[in-house]
């Protein structure tokens, strides 16, 4: 059986290094930075069309900018003639991996719930840098106690349970949209935007590719709290937090600023599920855990008309 992440020690991660030359480096670093550029470009010039814009009233989100939003790092991944599994596209160990992304959906509602009670609870705006950092600090509490729970995760041969316990919790806003008369278009479309775009896909982007790719070209050499990681899963938080400090950015609109605070709540998040990543070395777990919550909760919010 082909090892996981999670089993590689340092001397073996040290030695994917032989061979890697400085030119190799800066290239891929080169490719990283251009493929995000290109994806906030498209994203900057998609915005105003008239697709966009009808998707956002119809659906609530844009499929058409996330398509293109994961389509890019697809090629450049296609282009690196790499296996998929490489890029934690796969479905090894996915029983264990289901249960472990279960187990961190739980963990984050810490950093979520109450990071949203907090900021409430002092006064302060979702986007502003103090909210920034509580949700920040309280990504690190929920980082400890994942690193705990991996440290005894055991082995599972079936994941009937759990994705039982997945389709009902995802089939929850549905009924209860039902019940109050309110199902729409958009609960719906929530749904499967938050749990397969904005969970699988942004996780494959950013823990995906940017994150391995970078332990490609830099290897993974650190070794803290049992946790085998390298520039990879810096770089691919970093982006995971510019990407989100530019979501108040508009030339175009005459909005020059950037969220910060959000950026740092974000570049903590990122650490969260790039840890989850590389422990256990597929895409699996940190998409879950990005996305199961965010697509029960946020329905719910719009059916309750929260937000």
């Amino acid at each position: 059986m082909r090892p996981s992440v999670s089993e590689t020690s340092g001397d073996e991660a040290r030695d994917d290094l032989v061979g890697t030359s400085t030119k190799t480096r800066l290239l891929v670093l080169l490719e990283v930075c251009l493929v995000f550029a290109a994806v906030m470009i498209f994203l900057v010039a998609f915005t105003p069309t008239r697709i966009y814009q009808w998707e956002k009233q119809h659906l609530g989100w844009s499929y058409a900018a996330m398509a293109f939003y994961v389509g890019i790092p697809i090629v450049a991944v296609v282009l690196t003639r790499q296996k998929w599994s490489e890029y934690g596209v796969s479905s090894a160990d996915w029983r264990t991996n289901l249960d472990t992304g279960i187990k961190a959906t739980i963990v984050r509602t810490i950093p979520t719930l109450l990071g949203w009670w907090g900021v409430g609870f002092l006064g302060l705006s979702q986007s502003s840098l103090g909210a920034g950092v509580i949700e920040a600090c309280l990504w690190i509490v929920a980082l400890a106690l994942i690193i705990g729970i991996l440290r005894r995760q055991t082995p599972k041969s079936s994941a009937r349970g759990n994705l039982t316990m997945i389709g009902l919790f995802l089939l929850l806003p549905i009924g209860v949209g039902l019940a109050m008369s309110k199902l729409n278009l958009v609960v719906v479309s929530t749904i499967v935007w938050q749990f397969v775009l904005s969970g699988f896909g942004e996780e494959f982007v950013y823990r995906g590719y940017y994150q391995s790719r970078l332990n490609q070209a830099f290897g993974r050499p650190i070794r803290l709290f049992g946790v085998q990681f390298g520039a990879g899963l810096i770089g691919a938080s970093l982006l995971f937090g510019l990407n989100h400090a530019l979501n108040t950015y508009d030339a175009a609109v005459g909005l020059s600023s950037l969220a910060w605070g959000p950026a740092l709540a974000t570049f903590a998040a990122g650490v969260f599920f790039g840890v989850l990543r590389e422990k256990t070395g597929t895409l699996v777990a940190p998409g879950l855990a990005h996305g199961f919550l965010d697509a029960v909760g946020e329905p719910l919010m719009k059916v309750y008309g929260i937000g």
